[in-house]
């Protein structure tokens, strides 16, 4: 169908609503549960391009195993997401991180070491060497930062050296961002860590102050423990749609975005348009930047300077709990990007969650893809099974036939903070500002599903308090 065709159709039926939601991933969501929640608005469409809600927030069940096709969970640290379980019912359904799960594990040299808790442990540990042990305890006098915008890496290697920084540091921006830490922006990816070093001179001196507070955590924010549903997460997206009902469009993707000679907004779907006062765009940043590209073209280019982490989710289960040459306990491992093991890393889901496979079963989630291979996705099933065991041979010290496997690919996985992020951002709201059009999700502050609920609570904020009186 041709751009005219879909303007004559458009104009043979046309609606009105107050505010135009234009994505239902767990951001648009959120926000919308919020408008109706904390503001008592109630006239809003959310129109979402695929068949179901929730975006990569989604949980399937086969033979006893959850399989999650997206986030594993969320931290309880988050008051709004929360709040958010709460107000749709599943509050007292939460199921948070089993005991076991409290072992964590990173690759150096090619074998998986215990993360160590405490400091008299990190000192006896072997998850880095002992000059890179003895360089991490003189971060107190490492020297401030330069001007400008800092990667991760370079923050890293300054403060606790490039030993660590290639390690400990590495492996954590691989488990939230799947990207590279030389082109992170730390402003962006992990604020709180800039803000430590900003108001205390160094991390060592900030965790202190934390304690003495009563706060707990480290440089990377709040302490927290990893929850889900009885469901899984999908659970979450699920009970926010239902409560939505036909205020959520599904298979309704935006075509055209644009404003009338009242100054209402225009949004062009296939054979109908939707007037609305306001509009929040909760798509991603490249789509966000096509449906802006004629109302505010000063946009377009930071939005589409806002990359994407291609990601391929690769699950095994194994009916036997000693099928692998070592024991698979504890929360999982991850793996440095110089390891090369051909995977991110990979989640021990029977141990964290234990409800989530049968009694004396394996369930495994594996990672692979992110920035430094973007590649990945052009492996077919059986490549990506195959270099999944070959990662999980050398890790776990066999390689059993899996009784099931699962595989799920995600081309714009996760959204890369690089360089010069904020900055980007600023300029890509500013310009959509200019014409009354708001902009959030995780291509922006944030990635995780508390990142996206609260930004969601803020985004109602700004909508309804921009409203006209009725």
């Amino acid at each position: 169908m041709s751009r005219a065709d879909v303007v004559r159709g458009a104009e043979r039926r046309r609606m009105r609503t107050r505010i135009a939601v234009v994505g239902g991933g767990i951001f648009g969501l959120a926000a919308a549960a919020w408008l109706e929640h904390d503001r008592g608005v109630r006239d809003f469409l959310v129109l979402e391009a695929a068949d179901r809600a929730g975006g990569k927030v989604a949980t399937r069940w086969e033979d006893g195993c959850c399989l999650e096709w997206g986030p594993q969970g969320f931290l309880d640290n988050a008051p709004d997401t929360l709040e958010l379980a709460r107000l749709t019912g599943i509050g007292e359904e939460l199921v948070r991180a089993g005991d076991r799960s409290g072992d964590r594990f990173i690759v150096r040299g090619g074998r998986p070491r215990k993360v160590p808790l405490s400091p008299p442990a990190f000192l006896t540990s072997d998850v880095l060497p002992l000059s890179g042990r003895f360089r991490v305890l003189l971060e107190g006098l490492a020297g401030g930062p330069p001007e400008g915008d800092e990667s991760v890496r370079s923050f890293a290697a300054r403060r606790i050296g490039p030993v660590a920084a290639d390690v400990l540091v590495d492996a954590m921006v691989t488990g939230v961002y799947a990207g590279d830490p030389a082109r992170l922006s730390l402003a962006a990816t992990f604020p709180k860590m800039a803000a430590m070093e900003r108001e205390h001179g160094s991390l060592t001196r900030a965790m202190l102050a934390r304690r003495r507070q009563g706060s707990g955590g480290g440089p990377a924010g709040p302490a927290g423990t990893l929850t889900t549903t009885r469901r899984g997460m999908g659970e979450l997206a699920e009970v926010v749609t239902r409560r939505l009902d036909d205020r959520l469009r599904l298979q309704a993707p935006v075509l055209e975005l644009e404003k009338t000679s009242t100054g209402r907004f225009l949004l062009r779907l296939e054979g109908e348009a939707i007037e609305a006062e306001r509009v929040l765009l909760a798509t991603p940043a490249a789509v966000s930047a096509e449906l802006l590209a004629s109302l505010a073209p000063d946009a377009v280019e930071p939005l589409s300077g806002i990359p994407t982490a291609p990601i391929a989710v690769v699950m095994t289960a194994y009916r036997s709990a000693q099928a692998f040459g070592r024991p698979v306990e504890g929360f999982g491992v991850l793996v440095p990007g110089g390891e090369r093991l051909g995977v991110l890393g990979t989640l021990f889901c029977h141990s964290i969650f234990p409800g989530q496979a049968p009694e004396g079963w394996i369930l495994l989630r594996t990672m692979l893809g992110g920035a430094r291979d973007p590649g990945v996705l052009s492996l077919d099933d059986d490549q990506l099974l195959a270099r999944t065991r070959g990662a999980l041979a050398r890790l776990l010290g066999a390689d059993p036939d899996p009784d099931r496997s699962w595989i799920v690919r995600h081309p714009a996985g996760i959204s890369q903070y690089t360089l010069g992020h904020l900055e980007r951002v600023a300029r890509a709201e500013e310009a959509a500002g200019r014409v009354g059009v708001l902009l959030g999700g995780s291509s922006y502050r944030g990635v995780s599903v508390n990142d996206c609920i609260r930004q969601g609570r803020e985004a109602a904020g700004t909508l309804a308090s921009e409203l006209t009186p009725v």
